[in-house]
């Protein structure tokens, strides 16, 4: 199947597809215009996955699929917070003596808050105690209720008494905490207590003072109640402070800290542009009207987060540090949302990471084979009348794997409406989960992907130049990307000179445009006396290392070119360039997912089980893991920001989503 056409012969999918798009782009374009401030798509994204793969290396456990991870100990609270729907918390009023600019109760309104601090929150109580069926973990917040003292004592009385086996914990800012009133607590039947920290960006030269002054109320408060700790926002430039405050928790034997995703409320967006902070692009994987009043992640936030636990790991910090993001919160959301109302497990899966309902789906042409081969397999499905596509449960990918069609996977939520309940279809993305590895389309949009990089990263040529100045270059490459789902910073290849905007077939312009390509790689690439990237994977290793970079010689170049010829590839005749050159590894996965889609091996190859690994899927895997992804993303970024002529700063945003 000719990957480049996937989506044009599909046009039901596609026209799905680019509906999906469209309202991402308008929720970011509605956001935009109050102000809010983004910063290119997937900016940091690179980073982020790879202090993710310390922490698996370093033994964090990553919960609800990655969106929770905690190094240590965990509250049974949080533990609870996504998936137990014994477990609520309760606010007596949202007065507070503080006045934050990040609290996310200002996008609350007054009438919002749970429970009343004249007594109306035993009625709550009661009645969530009725509708759950079973009491196992309640929370008191604010505002801050210490403000009411004497009905926040009572309030932890009467759960305790009426619930004696729940977990009962209180949020609060510390600064009405005395021994009278946590010795009434604890004798209330108060089981956790969680304190915030207000450490700001402006707050640096009083840091210390701060931290100290908290840790002292941690220790007082760590007499009468049993688990003490810190639940707070990590927010991006408190990176010393943080470290600070971790090791003073754990020189007092406090319980744990809970490292929120800092996050804008949606309101106030000057107080966090000020500080020069930016909301993380996109914000969420799935768009939709999250309840959970944090609001929208701030950039930088997850990416400290994971700093500070890896700094637990390898400090040995004995008290428990968690990770909690902001999508952490709204898939709680989704699980109860879900948990309403149980779809038809044979066309549905309720998925036990992000809580969503999903199914796959067919569209167009594809659904007349899917239908076909289901029925012969009597596996079960649902035709909509309406678009023509079928629907059924994930697991069925695995019966159409060797089929040329080109499945997408269907995110869904259960809302209530004034007749009960429906489904909400949220998003819809090319799905690869559950397919057979050797399905033709899949491996085939990934061996044009690689192809169309390697042509563009070697030194230019009249074949490039005329793709790219015809449109054919930027036509294939959406395609492939919508196929892939790969994330494509918005605006990719859009603007003067970019790929997108080519159209120009005439032979003038694509001799104009490699001369300019030459020019420009030579500039990048080839350098006088040195390239503005190195295209070698080996210098960029030998950095790493802190050694000497030497090409041919240094062991991670051998180390490529022993495995290219592992898989039957070698140097070009008539050339002497290292084999570890940016289009030279390109050129081997594609040559490896050419060969997992089913083509036949140039003569002489090793077969399938003499390939590392064992097979082209193995070889491919490895090689990506051990050595396009160690380095490729970064040359891709550092293209993007050195590049001149578009096309390099298009086709580097595309190497580094196809890592």
């Amino acid at each position: 199947m000719n990957a480049a056409r996937l989506l044009e012969e599909r046009p039901t999918l596609r026209a799905w597809l680019e509906e999906y798009g469209a309202i991402e782009r308008e929720y970011l374009d509605g956001l935009r215009a109050t102000g809010v401030d983004f910063p290119p798509a997937y900016a940091d994204e690179e980073s982020v996955r790879a202090a993710r793969r310390r922490l698996r290396d370093k033994g964090a456990t990553f919960r609800n699929g990655g969106a929770s991870i905690v190094a240590g100990r965990l509250s049974s609270a949080c533990e609870a917070c996504s998936n137990d729907l014994g477990s609520k918390t309760f606010a007596l009023s949202l007065q507070c003596n503080r006045d934050c600019y990040f609290c996310f109760n200002k996008n609350q309104r007054s009438d919002d808050q749970a429970c009343s601090s004249t007594g109306g929150w035993r009625d709550e109580v009661d009645a969530f105690a009725e509708e759950c069926g079973g009491v196992t973990h309640v929370g008191l917040t604010g505002g801050e209720p210490l403000l009411h003292r004497r009905e926040a004592v009572k309030f932890v009385r009467y759960v305790h008494t009426r619930h004696p086996g729940a977990h009962v914990r209180l949020y609060t800012a510390g600064d009405f905490l005395d021994e009278e009133v946590l010795s009434e607590l604890r004798d209330a039947g108060l089981r956790e207590l969680r304190m915030s920290v207000k450490l700001d960006v402006r707050d640096l030269e009083s840091a210390v003072e701060i931290i100290d002054g908290a840790v002292g109320k941690l220790a007082l408060a760590k007499r009468f109640v049993p688990d003490v700790m810190v639940e707070m926002p990590a927010i991006p430039g408190t990176d010393d402070a943080m470290r600070r405050l971790l090791a003073r928790l754990d020189e007092i034997g406090a319980f744990g800290i809970n490292l929120l995703e800092f996050g804008y409320p949606m309101h106030d967006w000057e107080a966090f542009g000020s500080r020069g902070f930016e909301v993380r692009n996109p914000p969420f994987p799935v768009a939709y009207d999250y309840s959970y009043p944090g609001g929208l992640p701030i950039a930088g936030s997850e990416l400290l987060c994971l700093e500070l636990l890896e700094f637990a790991l390898d400090e040995g910090l004995s008290l428990g540090v968690h990770y909690c993001s902001l999508e952490n919160k709204n898939r709680g959301q989704v699980y109860r949302q879900n948990a309403v109302v149980r779809l038809d497990e044979r066309l549905f899966e309720l998925d036990g990471e992000d809580f969503f309902y999903k199914a796959a789906k067919v569209f167009d042409g594809d659904a007349a084979r899917v239908g076909e081969r289901f029925v012969a397999l009597g596996v079960p499905y649902e035709r909509d009348e309406q678009d023509g596509s079928l629907l059924f449960h994930p697991d069925g990918l695995g019966a159409i794997g060797d089929l040329p069609v080109l499945p997408a996977l269907s995110y869904n939520v259960i809302e209530r409406t004034a007749d009960g309940c429906a489904v909400r279809e949220l998003k819809l993305e090319v799905a690869e989960r559950g397919l057979d590895m050797g399905n033709e389309a899949i491996w085939g949009a990934r061996a044009t992907a690689w192809e169309l990089l390697a042509l563009t990263f070697r030194y230019p040529d009249e074949v490039l130049a005329q793709a790219v100045s015809s449109g054919e270059w930027a036509e294939a490459a959406e395609e492939v990307a919508a196929a892939l789902s790969l994330r494509l910073p918005e605006g990719w290849g859009e603007g003067p000179g970019g790929c997108a905007g080519r159209g120009d077939a005439s032979r003038s312009s694509a001799e104009a445009l490699l001369h300019d390509l030459r020019v420009e790689a030579t500039r990048l690439f080839v350098g006088a006396p040195e390239p503005a990237v190195s295209p070698y994977e080996g210098v960029w290793r030998a950095v790493d290392d802190g050694v000497q970079p030497l090409l041919f010689v240094n062991p991670h170049s051998m180390d490529v070119e022993r495995f290219m010829r592992a898989c039957g590839l070698g140097r070009p005749e008539g050339t002497n360039d290292p084999l570890d050159r940016v289009d030279a590894e390109c050129e081997l996965l594609e040559h490896l997912a050419l060969r997992v889609a089913g083509a036949e091996p140039p003569e002489g190859a090793p077969a399938d089980a003499d390939l590392p690994g064992g097979s082209p899927e193995a070889a491919y895997d490895e090689f990506l893991q051990e050595h396009a992804r160690v380095w490729l993303p970064r040359f891709a970024k550092r293209v993007a920001k050195e590049a001149r002529e578009p096309l390099y700063r298009d086709a580097a945003a595309y190497l580094g989503a196809m890592c």
